[in-house]
């Protein structure tokens, strides 16, 4: 048997473009199926409690814009959203930096500040 290296994981920055434009899409690109239903399933629980806590009647009654309306009822769904976001890209550096240390390629995120 030989000593092959997995395939590479992708770039760290790309797995954060992909969990920003869908959510738990990180996870998937690293790999994580369990991680990316975890974090859809709370991003949908906390958006549906985020839109009960503040109904539309509410918005309408205090006059506010629609957009603001909408940051504030979708507020619990689009914070796990970004949450995901930065722990996909958390977790794609470490993959990365594993990935380029075992293959013994130094590159400047690897090297110690000196």
């Amino acid at each position: 048997m030989t000593g092959a290296l997995p395939p590479r994981p992708p770039h760290p920055r790309w797995v954060l473009v992909v969990g920003f434009l869908l959510p738990s899409g990180g996870q998937l690109l690293n790999r994580m199926p369990q991680r990316a239903i975890t974090f859809l399933f709370f991003a949908v629980l906390f958006g549906w409690v985020s839109m009960n806590l503040i109904p539309a009647s509410v918005c309408a009654a205090r006059a506010y814009p629609a957009w603001r309306c909408f940051l504030v009822q979708h507020a619990g769904l689009l914070f796990i959203w970004m949450v995901a976001a930065m722990d996909a890209y958390h977790g794609a550096r470490i993959r990365r930096t594993e990935f380029d240390f075992s293959s013994g390629k130094e590159t400047n995120d690897t090297l110690p500040n000196r």
